[in-house]
Formats: C-alpha cells, structure tokens, sequence
C-alpha cells in the first residue's frame, strides 16, 4: 500500500466536485456551449496573468491544490483541460454520449490514482510506474455511474478504453497531452464508433 499524498486526495476529490457540478449544469441547461467557451478563455488568461502577478484568491487556491511543476508551467493546468476536453465532447457527441464522456472524466482518472495507490500490486506492461488495478476497477465503477446517461454495452468499453490511453503518454511534437482531454474524447470516440459499426 502506497500512501496517498494530502494535496493528491484533495485534487482527486475536487476533479469529481467539478465534474459533478459540470454535469448538472449541462443536464439542467443552466450553462451553454458558448458561456463554457468563454469561462475556458478566462481560464487561460487568468493562468497566464497569475505566471507575472499573484491574484491573491487565485495563489490562495493553486497553493493549495497546484502541483508545483504546474505552478511554474501552466497554472490551473488540470482545470483548464477538464473545461476543454468537456467542451469538445459537448459539441462533438449527441447529449448522452457527451455526459457519459464527462462522467468518465470525473471518475475514472481520480479513481483510478486512488484505487491503484491503495490496492494497486501489478505492474503494467505499457508502462511499469503505473498498476493495472486502478485503471481496471476505475473502469467498472465510472462506467456504472455513466450508466445514467448510456448503457453498460457502451460505458464500459469507453471507461475501458480511456483508462488505456490514460497509461500512455501522448505526445505531439514533444507536447504531452493531457489526461483530461484525452480521457472524455476516448470514451467519446469509443461509444460513437461502437453505435456506428457494432450495434
């Protein structure tokens, strides 16, 4: 058993906060593709403006939940990704699909880490940092829950299928991708292809 660090638990509970939050306003209609756009670009802005002057709310926050190479990189990185790997599957994929995808995204990658740190004893074969245990029963459980929007026949391969490339690192032109846009447009792409060529 490997401990689990505080700041670690605490963005792990805060990634299933903000995607639960982000799945009631999409299922309530109380946000909008447009106005998510645009609390991406403030997002962005605000992160880059805090790399030259501290907001003092905002450092009290990223000090709080930030990993520092993030800190020094991409402040908010992990937020910023989420809000824009949900706003690509919200316009790429019918309704249901979209939320499914959110739903993986708010607990298969934190379940993942959890259940794995805590449990995880296999070594995976792609690569030996990661375990086996965490992504496989993130999986299952993210795909039950999912299961609201889609049914398991879909949902599970999805989760399945991002937690596979969630233990590669994808990189374009020396740029690693991260989890949280990976994560939503796998179990996307996965459910979509499956409706169009299995079912």
């Amino acid at each position: 058993m490997n401990p689990i660090s505080n700041l670690e638990l605490k963005r792990k509970l805060l990634h299933m906060i903000v995607g639960i939050i982000s799945l009631v306003l999409i299922i309530y209609n109380i946000i909008t593709p447009v106005m998510l756009f645009f609390i991406l670009l403030c997002s962005i802005i605000l992160s880059l403006i805090y790399k030259r002057y501290k907001i003092p709310i905002i450092h009290y926050f990223l000090k709080n939940f930030e990993r520092e190479k993030d800190l020094r990189e991409l402040p908010a990185r992990a937020l910023i990704f989420t809000i824009a790997g949900t706003l690509l599957v919200w316009q790429l994929f019918p309704k249901n699909i979209a939320l499914a995808s959110i739903t993986i995204l708010a607990f298969a990658d934190p379940l993942s880490h959890l259940i794995g740190k805590v449990f995880g004893k296999t070594n995976s074969i792609i690569d030996k940092q990661k375990n086996i245990e965490g992504p496989i029963a993130a999986a299952l459980i993210s795909a039950l829950i999912a299961m609201l929007f889609v049914p398991f026949y879909l949902a599970f391969p999805a989760a399945l299928a991002s937690m596979l490339f969630e233990l590669i690192n994808i990189k374009i032109q020396d740029i690693e991708l991260d989890d949280n846009l990976i994560i939503p447009l796998t179990a996307g792409i996965t459910m979509f292809l499956i409706l169009r060529y299995v079912i």
